[in-house]
């Protein structure tokens, strides 16, 4: 998982307020049940120090919600009296302790949103015929986005012309047609692709176009794009075999990113290269910055972590940051502050499954050179 998307968030001093609210909407009286959540984190925010106009600002922003009928919830940080970062969730956070769901410190407390989004990485999905090509663009942290690219429509249907000369031509000329809206398409997926960092592009549509676009696109897309046979642009039936078909391919994209982390990790632990297990190892690695990919299991031991004013100055002991020169070290839940540490230092995060590969104190981290 890609965290440079939170790069914002961090770039604001703190302390932060960070509140997960479930807003599912199945019921009548949905907006006045929120809202009674919202009051009961609000107190507690308040009772942890939260300021006054930075409850204001999450107070707006929870009137102005938007309910939608489903299981869903939302995630807010605030700090220096605005809202500095919100997104809706998935599903409600359940899962979360009640610790976790209201938060105010040093550090927004973004683990629980990341485990609640961890499927939804940053995927373009292309809906393509003759003429036109429907994108759908999903950045991390970002409500998807449509954009919508306009081929030449003349000629494009390969009609009877007269004589053999004359259909001949405008056979040739509707699939130069074709092809240049391809291109047009092409780049336009490309370049969408290369701005959002997408791991996975699905390619759906009429099956010739389709085939046209995939022999267009820039190789780095390419590769990581997947074509399906669902979805026509005058078939409004096939939007939800579409749906289907996205959120199964983006789930196998998923599923296979987060084996090779683990096949990495276990190959390098092998070799006693360039791994590390444990809290104080890769803590260490990540006050180096040597951490590619922070693998987080199922933590033990360790709850809070002393921090200084950038990312690398974490420690399980405060005198570290003293000797690192900070002045007046904070603490953060160890989550939120792995977070912050991967974030800064351009590592990525990788949920596990803790049945799936052991790790020494429930952590371990991929590195980007061997280890000393």
């Amino acid at each position: 998982m890609k965290l440079a998307f939170l790069q914002d968030v961090y770039g604001y001093q703190g302390p932060f307020a960070t509140v997960y609210l479930d807003t599912s909407a199945d019921a009548e009286d949905a907006a006045k049940a929120v809202q009674l959540r919202w009051r009961s984190a609000r107190e507690q925010l308040a009772n942890a120090g939260a300021d006054e106009p930075t409850l204001r600002a999450l107070d707006e922003t929870v009137d102005r919600h938007e309910y939608r009928i489903g299981q869903r919830g939302q995630v807010l940080v605030g700090t220096g009296g605005e809202v500095v970062f919100g997104e809706e969730l998935p599903q409600p956070p359940t899962d979360a302790s009640d610790d976790e769901k209201v938060h105010f410190g040093t550090l927004p407390h973004l683990l629980p949103y990341l485990r609640l989004r961890a499927s939804r990485i940053p995927h373009v999905v292309a809906l393509v015929d003759h003429v036109e090509a429907e994108l759908t663009i999903v950045a991390a942290g970002a409500e998807p986005r449509t954009r919508k690219v306009q081929g030449g429509d003349h000629p494009v249907h390969k009609a009877s012309a007269g004589p053999e000369a004359n259909e001949q031509r405008l056979q040739n000329a509707v699939e130069e047609q074709w092809l240049h809206n391809a291109k047009e398409a092409a780049e336009e997926i490309g370049k969408q692709a290369m701005r959002v960092g997408a791991e996975v592009v699905v390619l759906a549509g009429d099956p010739k176009q389709r085939k046209l676009v995939h022999e267009n696109l820039p190789g780095g897309v390419r590769e990581r794009t997947v074509q399906t046979e669902t979805g026509h642009l005058d078939r409004g039936s096939s939007g939800e075999g579409l749906r289907r078909e996205v959120a199964d391919t983006v789930d196998s994209a998923v599923s296979a990113h987060v084996d090779e982390a683990v096949r990495q990790f276990e190959q390098e632990r092998g070799r006693q290269e360039r791994a590390a297990e444990g809290w104080r190892p890769v803590v260490e690695a990540l006050q180096r910055g040597q951490v590619r990919t922070v693998l987080w299991g199922r933590p033990e031991s360790v709850s809070w972590l002393h921090v200084g004013p950038v990312p690398n100055q974490v420690a399980l002991d405060e005198r570290e940051l003293t000797d690192m020169g900070v002045s007046s070290p904070g603490q953060a839940p160890a989550s939120a502050a792995v977070v912050w540490a991967a974030a800064g230092t351009d590592a990525d995060l990788v949920l596990v499954d803790p049945d799936k590969v052991e790790l020494t104190e429930g952590i371990g981290a991929i590195l980007r050179y061997a280890a000393e």
